[in-house]
């Protein structure tokens, strides 16, 4: 049987969907992360290896279209592409951003965008003749304004503002020193810095959208300026393809759920932006990357 596989690999998981050439489904199935930055390129390759052999136990397989964070970073491409030979000479692999399999699995191949929020955030978009823009995406530390990870920095900056007297006082003070088990601010600051992982900071946004809930002030201040980050995203994306009218999908974490900041940027579309739909995602990531790798096959006459 001929197959086709499309995988969406993170730095928590990989999510495989095996389909025929034609596009029916056939499967889906998990496995652990694989982005090489997470884990390292020892690791990331034995994943890999992992994940294509069990591809090619399935069938002759055409196409696999993998969907990837950091899928620009040479040594992640060089192992991707070792991993590959596994699935013999005849297999197209593709290798793209795991925005743009999100982008085409939301859309079903057509045009429209999407607003992905979760410990990162990016804008992408695609219009009628397949010319595609993003905007934001360049990581925690430059850019992702909207993510969790930006939800939770600009918590701790509360904190530590309404410490020395330059804000008011924060619920989110207490809640933040019990999830970290930290007995004071100098604890909390030393924590911060002591865990460079952005997932660390990023585990907060869920204590902002509760204490949001309860009426603090200092965390509805993050959460309106994470959807002002938010709707800039979108209409950046809008004004780059020059399209009047847009369909939108919310996607991650962070707006795929009711949150405060998914019904906070609901209310700036309506009110800055009356030219985007909201529109539900058509399928994910996954999914999307099944589908190219069913087209890439289809071109190539497998």
């Amino acid at each position: 049987m001929r197959i086709v596989a499309g995988m969406d690999g993170g730095g928590t998981g990989t999510t495989l969907e095996l389909r025929k050439t034609d596009g029916a489904f056939l499967e889906r199935k998990h496995f652990g992360p694989f982005n090489v930055n997470s884990i390292g390129s020892r690791q990331a390759l034995e994943r890999l290896e992992e994940i294509f052999a069990y591809i090619a136990g399935r069938g002759e397989c055409r196409a696999v279209c993998i969907g990837a964070a950091g899928i620009t970073n040479p040594e992640t491409r060089r192992v991707m592409e070792r991993a590959a030979g596994l699935l013999g000479g005849d297999c197209k692999l593709l290798l793209m951003g795991d925005q743009e399999i999100a982008l085409y699995g939301a859309c079903g191949g057509e045009s429209g965008a999407i607003l992905i929020a979760g410990t990162g955030s990016i804008c992408m978009g695609r219009d009628q003749e397949g010319r595609s823009c993003r905007a934001g995406g360049f990581g925690h530390l430059i850019d992702d304004e909207g993510s969790g990870y930006a939800l939770g920095r600009d918590a701790l900056c509360a904190v530590v503002r309404a410490h020395d007297g330059r804000r008011d006082h924060t619920v989110l003070t207490g809640m933040i020193l019990e999830e970290w088990k930290a007995s004071g601010i100098e604890e909390l600051v030393r924590l911060v810095y002591a865990v460079p992982d952005k997932s660390h900071v990023a585990s907060l946004a869920p204590l902002v959208e509760r204490a949001g809930r309860m009426g603090d002030a200092a965390a509805m201040a993050v959460i309106d300026k994470g959807a002002a980050g938010l709707l800039e995203l979108v209409l950046t994306v809008q004004r780059k393809l020059s399209l009047q009218h847009m369909s939108l999908s919310l996607m991650g974490g962070l707006l795929a759920a009711d949150t405060l900041l998914r019904q906070q940027v609901l209310a700036l579309l309506a009110r800055q932006a009356p030219g985007v739909e909201l529109k539900m995602p058509l399928a994910d990531g996954a999914a999307g990357a099944a589908m190219l790798a069913v087209r890439e096959a289809g071109q190539t006459g497998s």
